[in-house]
């Protein structure tokens, strides 16, 4: 009967998502939701629809991978056009349909779990399904706003358009674009709420934690460029959990050298259904230079790619599946966190801390049987320059590049992005209205929504 109710939501928000007749039907009381704890928990823990639907649109559109001939002709046009910044016009099934079904869950439980009274009894479960809930939502709202607001600035963040903020499940509630300002606000008020209510760990990856609700603050800020608060939130998350994976002890040949929730896995998501087969192992080929510049005592130049018709293929993602096929980890992890805190670190002046924290990270990365030699630099801006070329290194194929090109162009970096496809070169330059990726055509047309501009 659990089971029932929790498809019976998921196929509700699909056609909410998808359909103008749902948008303006009158919801039919009648209809049975989930009524307790239970059944809201078991909803949240369907890890198909929270958890293995990352978005792909935003890293398809990164430059972490290329796509040899044979890869480019063997995505959909959609593919093509996403791949050369030209995709102006698609429709559901899509990221933004996927990513409104996880905000639409989380919604139902945060309305339902109050109509279930908060006793000694039950207080540990009701706190875990409500902040996890506010987890969900916070976390797919930011994976909205990377890819379909601007960087965040705060001089214009009142007015450049943010994301469709749904905060309930009435569907008779107009969709209108929250400001990004305001999108951030929600994203954080969410996590704040959220920190309190979860437990310091979960009991499995797949569900969240304070851990996991720090972390994801850090996230939140550092794509703010709000890095006082960014160190803030790493910190306190490191300080639940710092491990980290000696890769001497991973198997380089192997064609899927991570285990699933590994120790290093704070909060587990990837992308399995891929919206874009552009990132598909089976596709997608490592950037060249980006391979180069792994020198070649780092582990992770053996660990991360396999070589395959000349090029690179990666197979360094965080899920153990076989290498056609394997989703791409887009959780969080403590080498994530430990960047963050460096990266920070480095940015607030304090050269030695950072770079510690870097090379604690990198002695892990390195042969052991050769003598690692601490990274240094002469001053915190060295030490940065180091930190983020390392963070690309270390976190590509995770869905954060977008956003990390996004960032670090509005302080000047001039990270341009170039594609050739059949001898054609494609360029998005940095700052270009084209880093706030099209809405999909039928939201546009049903809602009334503003498109983002060319």
């Amino acid at each position: 009967m659990i089971m029932k109710r929790i498809v019976f939501f998921l196929v509700l928000a699909l056609s909410a998502i998808s359909c103008k007749k749902y948008l303006e039907a009158k919801p039919d009381s009648s209809v049975t939701t989930p009524q307790t704890i239970g059944d809201l928990q078991a909803l949240l823990d369907r890890s198909d629809y929270m958890n293995q639907k990352s978005p792909a649109f935003d890293e398809a559109s990164a430059d972490d991978y290329f796509l040899p001939q044979t890869g480019y002709n063997a995505v959909g046009e959609n593919g093509r056009k996403a791949y050369v910044w030209q995709l102006d016009e698609y429709e559901w099934v899509n990221d933004w349909a996927n990513a409104y079904v996880v905000v639409y869950n989380a919604n139902v439980c945060l309305e339902e779990i109050e109509k279930i009274e908060r006793t000694k009894k039950n207080a540990a479960e009701w706190d875990n399904v409500k902040g996890s809930a506010l987890f969900f939502r916070a976390w797919t709202f930011l994976k909205l706003a990377w890819m379909y607001s601007k960087a965040y600035d705060p001089e214009t963040a009142a007015q450049d358009e943010g994301i469709i903020l749904r905060l309930g499940t009435d569907f008779n509630v107009p969709s209108v674009r929250a400001s990004t300002g305001q999108t951030y606000e929600q994203i954080i008020r969410d996590l704040e709420a959220a920190v309190p209510l979860l437990p310091g760990l979960s009991t499995h990856v797949l569900r969240p934690s304070r851990a996991a609700a720090f972390a994801l603050l850090a996230r939140t800020y550092l794509s703010m460029r709000r890095y006082e608060q960014a160190y803030d939130y790493a910190d306190q998350c490191l300080k639940i959990k710092n491990d980290l994976m000696d890769y001497n002890g991973i198997s380089a040949t192997a064609s899927s050298p991570f285990q699933s929730f590994n120790k290093e896995v704070i909060f587990h998501a990837d992308i399995t259904s891929y919206t874009f087969t552009n990132i598909s192992p089976s596709n997608a080929r490592a950037d060249t230079l980006l391979y180069r510049s792994y020198d070649n005592d780092d582990l992770r130049k053996q660990v991360f790619f396999t070589t395959t018709g000349g090029y690179q293929q990666f197979k360094g993602s965080y899920v153990s599946r076989t290498l056609a096929s394997r989703p791409l980890f887009t959780g969080i992890a403590t080498d994530e966190m430990m960047l963050v805190r460096a990266e920070c670190r480095a940015r607030a002046g304090d050269k030695e801390n950072a770079l510690a924290d870097l090379n604690t990270l990198m002695k892990n990365r390195w042969k052991n049987t050769v003598v690692y030699r601490d990274i240094t630099a002469e001053n915190a801006e060295g030490a940065l320059s180091i930190i983020l070329k390392e963070r690309r290194k270390e976190l590509l194929f995770r869905g954060l590049r977008w956003m990390d090109i996004k960032r670090l162009n509005k302080e000047g970096r001039g990270i341009e992005l170039k594609r050739n496809v059949n001898g054609q070169e494609y360029r998005l330059a940095p700052n270009s209205n084209r880093f706030a990726l099209p809405l999909p055509a039928d939201v546009v047309r049903i809602t009334g929504v503003a498109q983002n501009p060319a």
